[in-house]
């Protein structure tokens, strides 16, 4: 189970990484960053939500 500072701190890093993709989004790499950043967020969520539901 992650900590609550662990879990903020990889929210905050996907964040950044998201805006950066989104910033450059005129370079090549910037779509990659952006899927690489929600599919991040998504699979942070996922781990939250079954930490939560394996607690009981």
């Amino acid at each position: 189970m992650l900590s609550f500072n662990t879990t903020l701190a990889l929210l905050a890093v996907c964040c950044v990484a998201l805006l950066l993709g989104f910033s450059w989004r005129d370079k090549v790499w910037a779509p990659w960053l952006m899927l690489a950043s929600v599919c991040g967020l998504l699979g942070l969520m996922a781990r939250t939500i079954y930490d939560l539901l394996a607690r009981g």
